[in-house]
């Protein structure tokens, strides 16, 4: 167990400087330059007295930002960018030695708890609706129900989230029965509200995009259970119960059992799922989260902002593949970690 978990930190580390190093080097090729960029959005271009002074603030913001030798004036080659960003990063200074750390993490900390509720909350309904509704199909697959509520899940499945988002929108927020609120987490004045009736205005809010967001993981967990259930319903091992009268309870526990072993596995799976997915669903319903803060990022060439983001999504996907391991050990007595 000591060795698995010593070379499964080794493999984290090892693929999290393969994720940074690829996105940093995508976001370094991105035809837009940042120097300018911060000079047109900060400064504009009345700010200077002649094309001469711009040009020189330019150079002077390359050189801060590490793009430009401050000897030879030449641009500095990738890996020695992303070798001074690793080691500015190894401290939790992702903006380098010049740029606000204490904003930055500022606005992380405002964004992560958003994406945490709504990420948690869609896993915690996929899964649990998921296993209920896949042991369901499981033990009825023969049914007729059984398989028109499996074709159903399959049409849902092809449905693309900015799709799903923008129907419930126009089904529930606007043009029809507007009985949910269309976008942020919170209504305008609610915070004058007594606390039950802001509760209950905070459960409004997430009510679509959790219902968004905890589609593809209630499909995908429900279709495996139910695969796993049927075929453990046909195992020898059910018949033997069934013949020596073991109660019907303890039939189902064990086919229980039996189908929560491939959730184990895709937990790990659904956390990229639901990272992806927040992007879609925090800019549709205008939630200031990390997946909004990161789109904002891409737009704006915030590298420092864009590769934090990177780094904590890619720490929680990879130790969520690690605990996804440990699960299916606990759950499967066969597994061995090795």
């Amino acid at each position: 167990m000591k060795r698995w978990l010593l070379v499964r930190l080794l493999w984290i580390v090892v693929t999290l400087l393969g994720i940074t190093f690829v996105t940093f080097v995508v976001v370094d090729q991105a035809p837009v330059d940042r120097a300018e960029l911060a000079i047109a959005r900060g400064a504009g271009e009345r700010a200077f007295a002649d094309a001469g002074a711009r040009e020189a603030a330019i150079l002077q913001l390359r050189i801060r930002y590490g793009m430009v030798d401050p000897v030879t004036l030449e641009p500095a080659p990738v890996w020695r960018r992303y070798w001074s960003w690793l080691c500015n990063a190894a401290t939790l200074r992702f903006g380098g030695p010049h740029d606000d750390h204490e904003a930055l993490w500022r606005r992380l900390a405002r964004a992560l708890p958003v994406t945490m509720w709504i990420g948690g909350l869609s896993l915690l309904v996929g899964l649990g609706l998921g296993v209920a509704l896949g042991v369901w199909l499981g033990l009825r697959m023969a049914s007729r129900r059984a398989r028109v509520v499996s074709s159903v899940l399959l049409v849902i499945a092809g449905i693309p989230e900015f799709l799903a988002a923008t129907l419930l929108l126009l089904a529930f927020s606007s043009a029809w029965l507007q009985w949910l609120p269309a976008s942020g987490l919170r209504s305008l004045g609610a915070e004058n509200w007594t606390l039950p009736w802001q509760l209950f205005d905070f459960a409004r809010h997430l009510v679509l995009p959790v219902l968004v967001m905890s589609t593809g993981p209630l499909v995908l967990v429900s279709r495996f259970v139910r695969d796993s259930v049927a075929r453990a319903a046909q195992a020898p091992f059910v018949a033997s119960m069934q013949a020596l009268g073991i109660d019907s309870a303890i039939v189902r526990a064990r086919l229980l059992r039996h189908g929560c072993a491939p959730v184990a596995t895709l937990a790990g799976s659904l956390l990229p799922m639901l990272v992806g997915g927040s992007i879609v669903v925090e800019n549709l319903f205008s939630l200031d989260g990390l997946g909004h803060l990161a789109f904002q990022a891409v737009t704006e060439q915030d590298q420092p902002m864009l590769m934090a983001i990177v780094v904590i999504g890619s720490v929680v996907t990879l130790a969520a593949f690690v605990i996804s391991d440990v699960l299916h050990r606990v759950i499967d007595a066969r597994v061995r970690l090795q």
